[in-house]
Parts: structure tokens; sequence; C-alpha cells
């Protein structure tokens, strides 16, 4: 049986082409059949870009060419890869990234409500993350028209390391994280507040 997580040290191109198919396959748990289409984006050294589409029992992975353009639907994901792997292998200086309810198969909208929750999104949004010594990690998230269209993010979410494990284990809400500026948002606002909203409904579940 597959692990829940990734091995530590496992290359981007191992992550998305052996170890999710296999995940997937022995997972049990299927995305719905209207689960959007995922396209990651690395950049860096080891990096690439991939496509995923899971509905039912069948799973498609593909390694595409960078600059091909995204189908309607998609959700896209576009970050270095150094900082893609720190989601499953630990650093030091970066909190725990992902909630011990979450794991890299959520990348497929294995939820039915997260499936409703990408649709209410359209727009492109970047997170920054502070953690110690300097060490920032990040992301980039487009999804519908607007955001798959969109040359840059129209919003960037700021916080610290320990705003982030306040929301992450649920002791902050990320409305209160907002009006105390622990969180800092640069450009549009609006878009923003709906993704952290959307965000802590999703934690609530987890």
């Amino acid at each position: 049986m597959t692990p829940a997580r990734p091995p530590a040290g496992i290359t981007a191109a191992d992550f998305f082409e052996i170890w999710l198919p296999k995940a997937y396959a022995e997972t049990g748990k299927w995305a719905p059949d209207d689960a959007p289409l995922v396209r990651v984006s690395l950049s860096g050294e080891g990096g690439g870009d991939w496509e995923i589409e899971a509905g039912g029992e069948r799973i498609a992975v593909g390694k595409i060419a960078a600059g091909t353009p995204p189908a309607p639907g998609t959700v896209w994901i576009r970050q270095t890869a150094a900082d893609f792997l720190a989601s499953f292998s630990p650093d030091p200086d970066l909190p725990e990234l992902l909630p011990k309810s979450f794991g890299p198969l959520d990348l497929m909208f294995l939820d039915p409500q997260d499936v409703e929750m990408a649709r209410q999104i359209d727009g492109r949004l970047a997170v920054e993350l502070t953690g110690k010594r300097r060490r920032r990690w990040g992301f980039d998230l487009a999804t519908g028209k607007a955001g798959l269209s969109a040359g840059r993010p129209r919003a960037t979410v700021k916080l610290d390391h320990a705003t982030y494990e306040g929301l992450r284990d649920g002791s902050l809400a990320p409305l209160k994280a907002l009006l105390e500026r622990k969180i800092v948002v640069d450009g549009d606002r609006g878009l923003a507040m709906q993704a952290l909203l959307l965000l802590g409904s999703r934690l609530a579940r987890a």
C-alpha cells in the first residue's frame, strides 16, 4: 500500500508520474466525475509542467510543454519545485504546510465540496509565507476564466509562519487574522477575502 504522503527526497517527476497515479489507484476514494483538470507548473531545478485529470477510477497524469494554453475549467498551480516538494518534506524553517487530514491526493479534488469551492473563485491569487531565517514559501493559484487569462496575480496574501500555524490548526479564524492584520493583502482584497473564507470552511471540515 502506498503511504498517504510521498517519501522525503522524491523528485517532482517521480511524484507526478509514479507516486500520484499509484496512490490514487490504491486509495479507494475517487474524484467526482466533474472534478476540474489540474495543472501544476513548477519552476527551477527539477521543475516542469504536469496536468492531472481524475474522475471515478480513472486518472491521467501527463507532462506537457511549458506555455501550453490551459483548458477551460482548469485549476492552475504555479510554484517553485523546491516549495512544492517542501509541502511533503519537513523544512526546519517552515511550519508544517499541510494539515494532518490533507494529503497530495487532495490536489485532485476528491471531495465534491472542494469542486464546488473551486468554482466559486474566479481569479488569480498568490500566497507568500515568511518562515524562519529569511526562508520564504509561496504559490500562485489561478481558476475561473478571469484567473486563467490573468498575466499576473490580482491579489497577494502575505503572512508569517505563526499566523499560518494558527490557520492550519484552527486556532485562528481567517477573518480574525485579516482584521488584526496578521494577514496582509495587496491588490484585490475582495478576491483574497473570498479565498480565505473558503479556505476557512475547508479547514473546518478537515
